[in-house]
């Protein structure tokens, strides 16, 4: 081999060799990248889990953060209502004293509710019966997040009755938005609501809000048994019988002269029992439960309302130890039906979409003495045709 060829030879080798020693520092470069960018993806994905992890641990503290799960029993005697008897024509004593049974509620709920200055803490524990006014007000005793969930079931004065209460209420510096949903079976009021408001807060005392609330209702101040007895050829009775009642006529003689001188009904059941001896004995028992149930029947099936309506809040809050004055009123003055039938509609009802739905309240005590102080506690509600009204008033004197 001469001179040029293995020249030429070993330029091939040594092209040959940089051909291969570049591939592989590409190779290489690439590989490291590659295991970089998978060593960066891990940590941001590990970062990001840390960091969703930890929003979800705060949001929990933030939600959960003195808050209260409760469950409590109640039960007590009935009021006492004097015996009832009923005297047949025949003479036959019947005993028609309803059967009494214990008043009992029971209460299951969660709640976060900051206590204004002037509120204490009535029990130990929570029992679901506590009442806190200032959940109606648009001011709180702290910003941020506060909500009631709950739910009662129990027998009052004879009556089954189930209860439930919703309310998730949050406060800023200059709006405020509130939730509930509500249904007292004792008063037979069933809403819900939503209420998102401005708050502009004047002399650190005052508070002004306005804004609008959407609120679903039953149809109220309709009476579906007003309108089944409206037409002339019908009549009471014919709604019992369509429950499975019949009435049986028979004859008095007062005078025993052989002669009637009067007609009375006595009523049966769908299973032939005999359940009143007169027409008066069974409206004022049996009947009163079939209009009741009719109506809640035909309530149901016209559905749920919807209404919108403007609302302004008016709030004052002052607090000392020797006196403190919490007042407010929400107004709700115009209206709009947007759901539903709205042949049913309140506003359909009395003719108009400017009724005046309202919440007020005062709180307020007065330290008179170190030894006398007074205090009052009132609220009334009306939306539509439905009023709520508590009041406690009183005094204390320490000895």
């Amino acid at each position: 081999m001469n001179r040029k060829e293995q020249t030429e030879k070993f330029t091939s080798k040594a092209l040959l060799f940089l051909v291969v020693f570049f591939m592989v520092m590409l190779f290489g470069s690439a590989l490291s990248a590659q295991v970089i960018d998978e060593n960066n993806k891990k940590m941001d994905k590990i970062a990001k889990k840390y960091k969703f992890k930890n929003f979800l641990k705060e949001t929990y503290k933030d939600i959960f953060k003195y808050s209260t799960i409760y469950a409590s029993y109640n039960e007590s005697s009935p009021l006492f209502t004097p015996d009832r008897y009923f005297v047949t024509q025949a003479g036959d004593v019947i005993d028609v004293t309803p059967e009494k049974e214990n008043d009992y509620l029971v209460s299951i709920g969660i709640r976060k509710i900051a206590r204004m200055d002037y509120e204490n803490k009535e029990n130990r524990f929570y029992d679901g019966s506590e009442q806190n006014l200032s959940l109606q007000s648009n001011v709180g005793s702290v910003k941020g997040l506060e909500y009631l969930l709950q739910f009662q079931q129990g027998k009052q004065r004879g009556r089954d009755f189930e209860s439930q209460r919703y309310l998730v209420r949050y406060i800023a510096n200059y709006w405020m938005a509130k939730a509930e949903i509500q249904r007292n079976g004792l008063i037979n009021l069933d809403y819900q609501s939503a209420d998102i408001r401005f708050r502009l807060p004047v002399l650190k005392k005052f508070s002004v809000s306005i804004g609008a609330a959407v609120r679903t209702h039953l149809p109220y101040g309709y009476s579906p048994i007003e309108e089944y007895l409206a037409p002339d050829d019908v009549f009471w009775w014919d709604l019992a019988y369509e429950y499975g009642f019949q009435d049986i006529g028979y004859t008095i003689d007062y005078d025993f002269d052989g002669e009637p001188d009067s007609v009375d009904w006595y009523w049966v059941n769908a299973d032939g029992e005999r359940v009143a001896d007169t027409d008066l004995d069974f409206r004022r028992n049996d009947y009163t439960d079939i209009v009741n149930d009719y109506n809640n029947r035909e309530l149901n099936a016209i559905g749920t309302l919807g209404t919108l309506s403007g609302v302004a809040g008016l709030d004052f809050y002052h607090y000392r130890d020797k006196f403190w004055l919490h007042s407010w009123a929400s107004v709700y003055p115009k209206h709009k039906h947007i759901y539903g039938n709205e042949e049913f509609s309140y506003e359909s009802f009395i003719g108009k979409d400017d009724w005046l739905d309202f919440n007020i309240g005062v709180v307020t005590g007065w330290n008179i003495t170190k030894r006398l102080g007074v205090f009052t506690e009132y609220e009334k509600t009306r939306f539509w045709d439905k009023n709520l009204v508590y009041l406690k008033a009183g005094l204390n004197y320490k000895l």
